[in-house]
Parts: C-alpha cells; structure tokens; sequence
C-alpha cells in the first residue's frame, strides 16, 4: 500500500481541484450571464434610439429609447392628439394591455422582460404633456 502513497495523494489532490473549478464555474457563470445580458440590452437601446425622434406614421413618434439599471425606457408622442380630448383611464387600460402583448412577445424584448427587465412606457400628448405612464414586468407576461 505505501508504494500506492503517491498516486493516492496526487487522485485526491486533483480531484478536489476539479470539484474546486466546478464550484468556482457555478458561481462566475450567473455573473457573465448577467453581463451579456446588459450589453444585449445596452445594444438593443441603442439600435432602437438612432435617429430619434422618429415618426412611425404620422400621428405617432418614437422620442426615446434608454436603457439603465434592469430598467428600459421608451418615451412615444402622439403628434395629433390633446391630453383634454383622451379618457386617462381608458387610455391607460388599452395602452397596457397592447404594451403588455408586445413587451411579452417572444421576439424582442420578451425573453428579457420574462427573465426580470422592467419597460417604461411614457405616451405623452402633441404638448408634451403625458398621457399615460406604463410599466412592464415578469408579471405581465404570466
């Protein structure tokens, strides 16, 4: 047995190395995760930003997009409407269940608001005063 001493000694020592870099990959890879999916979404903020303002059609403008914190940011100006003429309530209700069905959807934001992302919808009147202000999040989407 005392000629096996050695390799014993060397089995053990790398196998405790192996369940140490296991471990260590374990808790470093949810950071990285982490990470990439800030750069991802730093990106998509910046790609849906260029050329900002932005008409979609000619009642409705894209002001911004701006990402920060787990927190998206998209701010929209309805070009011919008054906050006077808009039932708030309403508005608000059909806005956020439309927001929800896009924020949701599996292209897009929809694995990142599913995996924590809050969007920030600002819909603000022709003079720029806001409308209605929504919020996006994992229990929307369930």
């Amino acid at each position: 047995m005392k000629q096996y001493r050695g390799f014993i000694i060397f089995f053990l020592a790398m196998t405790s190395l192996f369940i140490l870099v296991q471990v260590w990959h374990l808790k470093a890879a949810p950071e990285e995760k982490k990470q990439e999916q800030e750069r991802q979404l730093q990106g998509i903020a910046l790609l849906m930003n260029v050329g900002t303002p932005k008409m979609f059609d000619e009642s409705t403008r894209l002001d911004s997009v701006t990402y920060k914190d787990g927190v998206m940011r998209v701010s929209y100006t309805l070009m011919k409407v008054s906050k006077k003429e808009v039932d708030s309530d309403s508005f608000t209700k059909d806005t956020k269940a439309l927001a929800t069905s896009v924020s949701c959807a599996e292209k897009g934001l929809g694995p990142f608001v599913k995996s924590g992302l809050l969007v920030n919808y600002t819909i603000n009147d022709s003079s720029n005063s806001p409308i209605a202000e929504l919020q996006i999040g994992k229990s929307d989407c369930l």
